[in-house]
């Protein structure tokens, strides 16, 4: 049983270094093949068992740098931020234990065939979708992500999403650990020319030159640390740090300048700022989208909203984006009514409300579909927002909660996912970074240093 355990354990840390960083992606084909071998003959609730522990393990090391979240900015002392830590990687791993045990109910790993393959495939991206539905959904990082460093690889999510490619290496990663257990090693020839074959379908589809961008824009990534961010009278110096940087860019004749998520810590439109604000952005003479905490008055007394707004030279507000799928724990408290003791597990929260609104705003001529902060991994949103009408999707984030950690790239390559998967061009604009400019074959252009100020602009 020990040689199951550590196979169970070999998994997990073979999917946790596929992924950003190190992204040794190509583990990726072959991660699932020691938890296979594992649970082969064992029984549906040893296999859940194991598949469990993989999970965890998996997760758990993925997601280290939330300890540190908890740690720093949520006050937890290290042993409680670790403890919660792994009870969400339990909860997680449940997602994946669960299609395995299934697959092994059915005798999958027992009798392997290419219907096995096909079955516990769609098991595994089942188990996936769920874990990403609902607004407590945490789809960070499925199986198919980690191909998101090799664009030509990524041909498929165009037409099947990153949950068809997770479809398709499991079904990979089970066709192996047939021909390891039937002896059929032509399956390792068909599996490789079948990659060879996306790879090189993505080498004849991706063009050698980028599309046209549809607006010339500039993002400016300020490098504000998390730790003073919120302190008394650094709302200011927030404002006139990033108009000054703003003022920077104009060489370049931008058409909009890009700041990232809560760029600005005052309350918008409440806030005396507000008029130093639209003074600035008067003497730049072109429109900034800003991120802000918005409130927003209804009948029930004032909303807190996580926004994103266009501020014209003229002093008009273009258009206003509120953050739909929030963090939670971070911005919301979930279930609070019914279990108030759940305000201890809180890092930051904000308490802000969910928007309901359309996510594009039209600036120039050109539509913007608008994704803040971890919005960017769930799939359906940036669907959405095409569907919507946008020519171009734009993530504003603040990441500085999570100081240089693997959290970064991780996040990172959420918009190169969606840029492949839409078709469009995703900019991603963050506080301390990563920051930059996706094509929508995966390719990025441009990405920015981590914790430093950097001014980026590109031409139509």
């Amino acid at each position: 049983m020990i040689y199951r355990l550590l196979a169970a354990i070999l998994t997990g840390i073979l999917l946790t270094l596929s992924f950003p960083a190190p992204a040794f992606y190509p583990l990726v084909f072959v991660a699932l093949v020691p938890l296979f071998l594992a649970v082969k003959g064992q029984g549906w609730p040893r296999a859940f068992g194991l598949a469990l522990l993989s999970g965890s393990v998996h997760l758990s090391t993925l997601l280290y740098w939330l300890a540190g979240v908890m740690h720093r900015f949520g006050g937890f002392p290290w042993p409680a931020a670790v403890s919660l830590l792994f009870l969400l990687a339990l909860y997680l791993s449940l997602f994946m234990a669960l299609p395995v045990a299934l697959g092994e109910g059915r005798n999958f790993f027992e009798r392997p065939s290419l219907r096995a393959s096909l079955g516990l495939a769609l098991f595994w991206t089942l188990g996936e979708i769920l874990r990403g539905a609902g607004s407590l959904g945490f789809p960070w990082e499925p199986l198919g992500a980690a191909l998101a460093p090799a664009p030509p690889l990524l041909r498929p999510a165009a037409y099947l999403t990153v949950y068809g490619l997770s479809f398709l290496l499991v079904g990979t990663n089970f066709l192996i650990f047939m021909a390891c257990t039937r002896r059929r090693w032509g399956l390792l020839s068909a599996v490789v020319f079948f990659w060879l074959g996306v790879y090189a379908w993505g080498l004849m589809t991706i063009p050698r030159h980028p599309p046209s961008l549809p607006l010339s824009l500039c993002l400016v990534q300020g490098n504000v640390p998390q730790e003073i961010k919120w302190n008394p009278g650094e709302d200011r110096r927030n404002l006139y740090h990033y108009l000054s940087l703003s003022r920077k860019a104009l060489s370049a004749t931008p058409r909009l300048i890009v700041w990232p998520e809560t760029a600005l810590t005052f309350v918008y439109p409440v806030s005396p700022l507000v008029q130093a604000l639209q003074e600035g952005v008067r003497e730049l003479g072109i429109p900034v989208l800003f991120g802000v905490p918005r409130v927003e008055r209804t009948l029930s007394g004032w909303r807190l909203k996580n926004s994103a707004v266009v501020l014209a030279p003229s002093g008009e507000v273009l258009g206003i984006y509120d953050k739909e799928h929030l963090v939670p724990f971070g911005e919301y408290v979930p279930l609070v009514r019914w279990f108030p003791w759940l305000r201890k597990l809180a890092v930051a929260s904000g308490n802000y409300a969910p928007g309901t609104g359309p996510g594009v705003i039209r600036i120039k001529g050109v539509r913007l579909g608008l994704l803040i902060c971890f919005e960017n991994a769930f799939p359906f949103l940036a669907r959405k927002r095409v569907r919507e009408g946008a020519d171009l999707l734009v993530v504003l984030t603040n990441d500085a909660w999570f100081g240089s950690s693997a959290a970064l790239p991780q996040h990172f390559y959420q918009s190169v996912l969606r840029a492949v998967e839409t078709r469009r061009y995703v900019l991603q604009v963050a506080n301390t970074g990563i920051s930059g400019l996706i094509d929508p074959y995966g390719r990025i252009l441009s990405r920015g240093p981590i914790n430093r100020e950097w001014i980026a602009c590109w031409k139509r």
